[in-house]
């Protein structure tokens, strides 16, 4: 059984493969050839839960089992733990383990960098982010993959004095782009052409300005909760038929979707699949707005976790373990 640590993960990922592998995968999905539970999401005395998310494939079985502790961030530790579990699907013996917080992050940055290769303009050169935790990070790092054409990140959060460091962070990571601080949301909006968000915020990130929010392709990733909310209702008149959703849960799980329908704001056939536009199944026009709004679901994780193997072993990383 193969074991894959942090340090492991991301020497053995190519984010712009592991992009590929998502865009196929929510093709696949659309197939419906794959059993997959909704996830069970576990609370006790607070907002701090256990995930379960469990799936199997024709070739691949699959578990993360993650917890989720809004109240760890503020005491120095991560938002999110756990571990992805493969299985062999004919003889169901445990293949791998993986650490499942950077298996998260890897693919959750690598579904938000297939929507910003899929809505945004091919020329591009400002890429805003708001959130500066861990998604963040990879966010930014996988919309600069997609979009190579990329000179500046422009990123915020309304804690700002995360701000400096997270640049610093960041620019390391992505030395042949340039690396800038906003000091509102609404300036990361005149500075930027595509703007992917992290954060799981109740309110909305950015103003009902109609004028600062027309010209950009929107990735929110983070609201994933009915009362969660990262992005205002004007955004959904602009965007039109150019609304996409990573899977259709998303309809039902996010407040970023369920408000705007309830309202009136969003019209519920207006909303498409990423996998219809990556196949052509709906408009293939460029929008002037977009915006791509993704929930995750296990079935995404299990063919992260399954490249994510595939690479490693190539590259001779992990550690074989008996079980």
């Amino acid at each position: 059984m193969l074991f894959l640590n942090e340090k492991a993960l991301i020497e053995s990922v190519d984010l712009a493969e592991l992009i590929k592998r998502m865009e196929k995968t929510m093709v696949f999905a659309e197939e419906g050839r794959f059993a997959m539970p909704l996830r069970s999401n576990i609370f006790l005395d607070s907002d701090d839960s256990l995930m379960l998310m469990p799936c199997v494939t024709p070739k691949i079985w699959g578990c993360k089992l993650l917890t989720l502790r809004p109240s760890n961030p503020p005491k120095g530790r991560p938002f999110i733990n756990g571990m992805v579990a493969l299985f062999d699907a004919e003889t169901g013996e445990a293949k791998a383990v993986l650490e499942g917080k950077t298996v998260t992050a890897l693919r959750t940055g690598a579904v938000g960098g297939a929507g910003i290769k899929n809505t945004a303009a091919k020329n591009i050169s400002a890429l805003g982010l708001v959130g500066t935790g861990v998604q963040g990070f990879w966010q930014a790092r996988y919309g600069c993959a997609a979009r190579e054409s990329v000179k500046e990140v422009w990123i915020y959060d309304v804690f700002k004095d995360k701000l400096p460091l997270f640049a610093d962070r960041l620019q390391e990571a992505i030395p042949h782009v340039k690396v800038k601080i906003a000091q509102t949301s609404s300036e990361l909006l005149e500075k930027t052409e595509a703007v992917m968000t992290a954060t799981n915020t109740s309110l909305p990130l950015f103003a009902e300005d109609e004028a600062l929010l027309r010209g950009h392709a929107f990735v929110g990733i983070g609201s994933y909760l009915p009362n969660m909310k990262e992005y205002p209702d004007a955004i959904f008149p602009l965007a039109g038929e150019h609304v996409y959703v990573d899977t259709l849960h998303a309809i039902e799980e996010t407040g970023d979707l369920i408000t705007p329908i309830a309202n009136g704001s969003l019209k519920r056939e207006n909303i498409h699949t990423l996998a219809e536009r990556i196949e052509g199944k709906c408009s293939a026009s460029q929008p002037e707005t977009s915006f791509f709004k993704s929930v995750g679901m296990a079935l995404f994780d299990v063919a992260a976790a399954e490249y994510l193997c595939e690479a490693a072993a190539a590259s001779g990383k992990g550690v074989e373990l008996d079980f």
